[in-house]
């Protein structure tokens, strides 16, 4: 892979954690645990995986999840997170990878300014999204699984009215 689309998905994953201190963050995830939430194990099976980074790219972006994991842990203001129950049940690195990211996402749940939910696979009408989004105070990016690549949405009403309508459907996570 040439080294333009690998630095440039490095490049924007550093921006992301940029953005990650400021202001209220909702979420929604349909194929994967989303990036902040991510175990180091987790992370590194599902970039490995994608093909789009070079290898020696692949632990500088886990190591910028993690970076973006503390701030999340140490933020105050709001990050509200719809995860799909088929993300979580895809055996992603194995029982013990998803184990680990399992518990994870428990402690995470438990911290007052994050909400965890899980739309269960059975919705009615089905979710059939191939991307995710991320809604910030000041914009909202299209995620391609499984990096986000930097489509900001200026109009956001759509996304929001369909975040609403997805976290209204999912039920808190728990195992």
């Amino acid at each position: 892979m040439g080294g333009d689309v690998s630095g440039a998905l490095v490049k924007h994953q550093r921006n992301l954690a940029l953005d990650e201190p400021h202001g209220r963050i909702r979420a929604f995830a349909p194929s994967i645990v989303p990036a902040p939430l991510q175990t180091a194990t987790y992370a590194r099976t599902v970039l490995t995986a994608s093909g789009l980074l070079r290898p020696e790219h692949v632990e500088e972006v886990v190591a910028i999840r993690m970076r973006r994991q503390r701030l999340l842990i140490d933020a105050e203001h709001p990050r509200t997170y719809v995860v799909t129950e088929t993300a979580l049940r895809r055996p992603i690195g194995g029982v013990e990878t998803m184990t680990e990211q399992h518990l994870l996402l428990l402690a995470l749940a438990e911290l007052p300014h994050v909400t965890l939910r899980v739309l269960p696979e059975k919705h009615d009408p089905p979710v059939i999204w191939s991307c995710g989004f991320t809604i910030t105070d000041n914009a909202t990016t299209v995620e391609a699984i499984p990096f986000p690549l930097a489509l900001p949405i200026t109009d956001t009403r759509h996304y929001l009215a369909h975040f609403h309508d997805l976290f209204h459907a999912a039920h808190p996570y728990r195992l």
